[in-house]
């Protein structure tokens, strides 16, 4: 169903609060899509200050942000005229305790970034429904309201002996009977069962003198139609003893708004598990295709640790035919399934090429090559390719897009760093000729470290950045079968034992 169907233009309005110039454009082009009008903030504050002004129907906001972050303005809209407008936190942030934490603060759900337009879509669509209906069940309160003060709902005074003395022209119209036929009958045949058991139990409230709230009956109206009935029972003192007050108020619309949400609930779940099931065949997927390679060779250690279920970052590692050993990181763009599978065309041709003893260049060049055929515009693949050439006592180094490559001596200093000097994959055609490597001499006992940017930006307690200080620090010294093993202690500990709130991805390679 397209959005002009289930949004009118205008009808709803969203402010996105993000400091990301490009993520509020990426957002907005989208809401502008499903029909939805569009406030922009850059900060918590702001965003603050345009609900406050504008008073939008829905807000997106994202989790880290300059000046107040999202967490904090949620909190302060909970706390104030915001208490019932839908909030969605929209982050990168996609661990189990940040997901938990959005929802602590007031957020009614969390998507992570980067979007897909479907679920994406598919939430709003649902936020926007469950909003319609919320207002649906307003308007038809302050209806319900005015009806009643206008002695519009349905009225039936009836004696001890459930003998109807008095109805209205509301519940004979609500019925479809009239005057004549309900006077002198037995309340209790309006009801479906007959003799309801919701209205004996609120006359024996009323005879105890017990408070009781209001209880939900049924009817037999128009047509032979069971009419749903929210009841009110009341005693008054009359001349010839004491008689009963019923207020009946016809409560179909928000019984079938509460089977619509109920169907939307369950179909959101039916899609949430149906994802489940295929992010577990995806997982097995990258599984398989990373477990095929040579990272269980002895003289390297790996690690990937996660900031969520799926890593976008990959590290692979193969022995060519001629003995050299090739060894890639690669960190796609965003995070997730949707970036590790966006590299998964770069495992295969990684395999494929190696087994064909390239060149650093020519390897380069192939996976280049195959990235930019299989990628869609904007995404790209941060890489890292290094050769060991034992035999000739050489190690080769081509980086785009990653932090510096390092090559340690025997007690873990740092002899010698390979800063990027290329565009990542995907991005721009490339020559073998141009996929130029940088070339050291290496001796047994030297080791070479690949790492993602999510090792240097892994942050404290105090907000420090672990960087290539923590790096090199948690290098020096010990020894060497344990140097990645330290390394990954000393972040945790740098984290307080939190987890990483981007992929860390770790390569260290015997030389």
């Amino acid at each position: 169903m397209s959005a002009s169907n289930e949004i009118p233009a205008g009808a709803c309005r969203v402010l996105v609060a993000d400091d990301t110039a490009a993520n509020r454009t990426l957002v907005r082009a989208y809401l502008s899509r499903l029909g939805f009008e569009v406030l922009l903030a850059e900060n918590g504050e702001q965003a603050l200050e345009t609900f406050e002004r504008e008073r939008p129907d829905i807000i997106l906001m994202d989790v880290m942000m300059p000046i107040m972050d999202g967490l904090e303005a949620t909190r302060r809209l909970r706390a104030g005229d915001g208490a019932s407008v839908p909030i969605v936190m929209l982050s990168a942030l996609g661990s189990e305790s940040d997901v938990v934490g959005g929802l602590d603060a007031g957020a009614d759900d969390y998507l992570v970034k980067p979007l897909s337009y479907q679920i994406f879509a598919a939430k709003m669509r649902t936020v926007y429904r469950a909003l319609s209906l919320q207002r649906q069940r307003d308007a038809a309160a302050e209806e319900v309201r005015a009806i009643s003060l206008a002695m519009s709902d349905g009225l039936v005074v009836f004696d001890a002996g459930g003998r109807m003395r008095t109805v209205n022209p509301a519940l004979c119209a609500m019925l479809g009977q009239s005057e004549a036929t309900m006077i002198g009958a037995p309340v209790f045949g309006l009801f479906v069962p007959p003799g309801d058991r919701e209205l004996l139990r609120a006359i024996e409230q009323c005879q105890s003198g017990e408070q009781q709230p209001a209880r939900e009956v049924a009817a037999l109206g128009v047509d032979g139609q069971v009419v749903p009935l929210e009841l009110a029972l009341s005693t008054m003192s009359a001349a010839h003893g004491t008689m009963y007050l019923a207020v009946l108020r016809n409560i179909s619309e928000r019984k079938r708004a509460e089977r619509e949400l109920a169907a939307y609930t369950l179909e959101l779940k039916h899609y949430h598990d149906e994802a489940e099931r295929e992010n577990e065949l995806a997982l097995e997927i990258l599984e398989r295709q990373i477990r095929r390679g040579g990272l269980q060779e002895a003289g390297i250690a790996h690690r990937v640790l996660p900031a969520q279920r799926f890593s976008g970052d990959i590290v692979l590692a193969q022995r060519a035919p001629d003995g050299r050993l090739f060894a890639l990181l690669a960190d796609a763009t965003g995070h997730g399934l949707g970036a590790a599978v966006s590299v998964l065309p770069a495992v295969a041709e990684f395999y494929r090429a190696v087994a064909t003893s390239p060149t650093p260049g020519e390897l380069v060049a192939s996976l280049n090559n195959v990235l930019q055929e299989s990628l869609p515009i904007g995404r790209f693949v941060a890489a890292a390719l290094v050769c060991v050439d034992s035999a000739a006592g050489r190690v080769h180094v081509w980086v785009g897009g990653t932090p510096d490559v390092l090559r340690l001596g025997p007690t873990g200093e740092v002899l010698e760093r390979y800063a990027s000097s290329a565009l990542p994959l995907g991005i721009d055609t490339l020559t073998p000729e141009a996929a130029a490597c940088a070339s050291s001499p290496v001796t047994p006992g030297e080791q070479v470290l690949i790492f993602s940017d999510g090792l240097l930006e892994a942050v404290g307690d105090g907000g420090a950045q672990f960087g290539y200080a923590g790096v090199e620090a948690a290098l020096r010294g010990g020894v060497a079968d344990d140097r990645l093993a330290q390394l990954e202690r000393e972040v945790a500990r740098h984290c307080g034992n939190a987890a990483p709130h981007d992929d860390v991805s770790l390569l260290l390679i015997n030389a």
